[in-house]
């Protein structure tokens, strides 16, 4: 009841083609993910992404137009316009981002939560905005005025 070299033999060259199988899936999988990403892209260090969170944002606004994430309206800024700052909302509905100019608030995208849809929507500049969340049977309102150049928000949820 010996092992006979026939079947060691085609074991062996079983393996042997697993092997070289999986040598030649990993060496294209890098060199496709090198020819996607470029040879100079990895990933960060766990103190790259600290310093990277450290990092404050500000935000000026530059000639030209803002586009929201979200579909709906764009905002086109006006040059010299004062700094402005942006907010971002979260409720049980989804997460809004607005922002005042001079006073006036903007939308400048929003997102429903899972299960809700968009309804409503009063994008702005003016002197509030406000969009409405809508599920089956649920319903978040979001009023948003400016108080200085902050975005202030008021929610009402059914």
């Amino acid at each position: 009841m010996g092992v006979n070299l026939r079947t060691l033999l085609g074991v062996g060259g079983w393996v042997a083609a697993v092997v070289v199988a999986m040598v030649a899936g990993v060496a294209v999988t890098n060199s496709l993910g090198s020819a996607v990403t470029g040879a100079d892209v990895r990933p960060l260090s766990a103190e790259e992404v600290r310093r990277q969170l450290a990092i404050p944002v500000t935000v000026s606004p530059t000639p030209g137009v803002v586009r929201s994430a979200a579909p709906g309206p764009t905002m086109a800024q006006t040059p010299g316009a004062a700094p402005r700052e942006i907010r971002v909302i979260a409720t049980r509905g989804g997460s809004v981002v607005a922002s005042c100019v001079s006073g006036q608030v903007s939308l400048l995208s929003w997102t429903p939560a899972q299960g809700y849809q968009v309804d409503d929507v009063h994008a702005g500049p003016d002197d509030r905005a406000k969009l409405k969340f809508e599920a089956e049977e649920a319903e978040t309102e979001i009023e948003i005025h400016c108080e200085g150049d902050r975005p202030v928000f008021r929610e009402k949820s059914d």
